[in-house]
């Protein structure tokens, strides 16, 4: 009794913010660390929503593993994460790095103007996109057959090549604007006395950018580069609008984030669909980890 006294006593001096406290930490155990356990607890077992969950130990994860849909979806997952992030960093830095330095008034008209594709809604977008390049009467056949003289009726959206570039191509139009406006803050924040010293002494505009610009962005840079791998690996929105819910011509656009949703809420399979997002999750941490040990290892080598 005499050691739970001090406990007891200190509960009973600060009732009145653990009461303050007390709904956040309901819901957020609600709704938070409730949904991660069960999913936990799901994964090793099988369940339609419905009746008695049937214990099968790690057959949902092994399943996913022989599924040659999951085995598809992994690797347009991969492909599209890729070839997503690194472009729309690499253009999103190279923006910021424009406007910064050549840019004097209007700074905050590009950050709106960059921002606007944000507001627009995933499915919106998508049917911008498909005006583009659908087979019949999309303005892409339309030009190229007034350059060739010859109508064309490619099916752009069913090729099982052009459909993955589609999605890249409304992630980047979508989001580099975002990454942009970190870019900005990150380049803001650099002391311009650096690349005045520097450029007295005659250093080049690449030498400038590379010793002095990245080491000094690497912050947001990661945190860039970290917040586009968790929605690439997560994606879900721009290949399921833009197939509108099929993954496109034999399942060349379907991500991990469709399989899921489909293996769950359309064939009621729960306790796969629980593996599914586990094996997103190790994704997401395995590549955060590594980014982590590439930027501490490169703030080493700076510093």
């Amino acid at each position: 009794m005499s050691a739970r006294s001090p406990i007891v006593a200190n509960i009973r001096r600060n009732s009145a913010l653990y009461i303050a406290v007390a709904p956040f930490l309901l819901l957020f155990l609600l709704f938070n660390i409730f949904p991660v356990m069960f999913s936990a607890y799901l994964g090793f077992n099988q369940w339609d929503g419905f009746g008695d969950l049937r214990f099968v130990g790690l057959e949902n994860y092994i399943r996913a593993l022989n599924d040659p849909i999951f085995r598809k979806a992994l690797s347009n997952t991969i492909f599209l994460w890729f070839w997503s992030t690194a472009l729309t960093v690499g253009l999103a830095l190279a923006l910021a790095v424009i406007v910064d330095s050549y840019v004097v008034f209007g700074r905050n008209y590009f950050r709106m103007v960059f921002l606007l594709p944000l507001l627009v809604a995933p499915s919106i977008a998508a049917i911008i996109l498909r005006m583009f390049f659908t087979s019949n009467g999309g303005l892409v056949n339309m030009l190229t057959g007034a350059v060739t003289g010859t109508p064309t009726y490619f099916d752009w959206l069913g090729s099982e090549f052009w459909i993955k570039p589609l999605v890249v191509l409304l992630v980047i139009w979508r989001w580099t604007g975002w990454h942009m406006i970190i870019f900005l803050a990150g380049l803001q924040s650099i002391p311009r006395d650096l690349y005045e010293a520097a450029r007295m002494d005659g250093v080049g505009r690449w030498a400038i950018f590379s010793r002095i610009t990245v080491p000094l962005l690497l912050p947001a840079l990661a945190f860039s580069i970290i917040t586009a791998t968790l929605g690439g690996v997560q994606m879900f929105d721009e290949p399921y609008v833009l197939t509108q819910g099929t993954g496109g011509t034999n399942n060349s656009a379907t991500t991990l984030g469709m399989y899921l949703y489909a293996t769950a809420f359309s064939q009621f399979n729960f306790g796969l669909g629980a593996a599914v997002s586990w094996y997103i999750f190790a994704g997401v941490v395995t590549l955060t980890l590594i980014y982590r040990a590439i930027l501490n290892r490169s703030q080493s080598g700076v510093a």
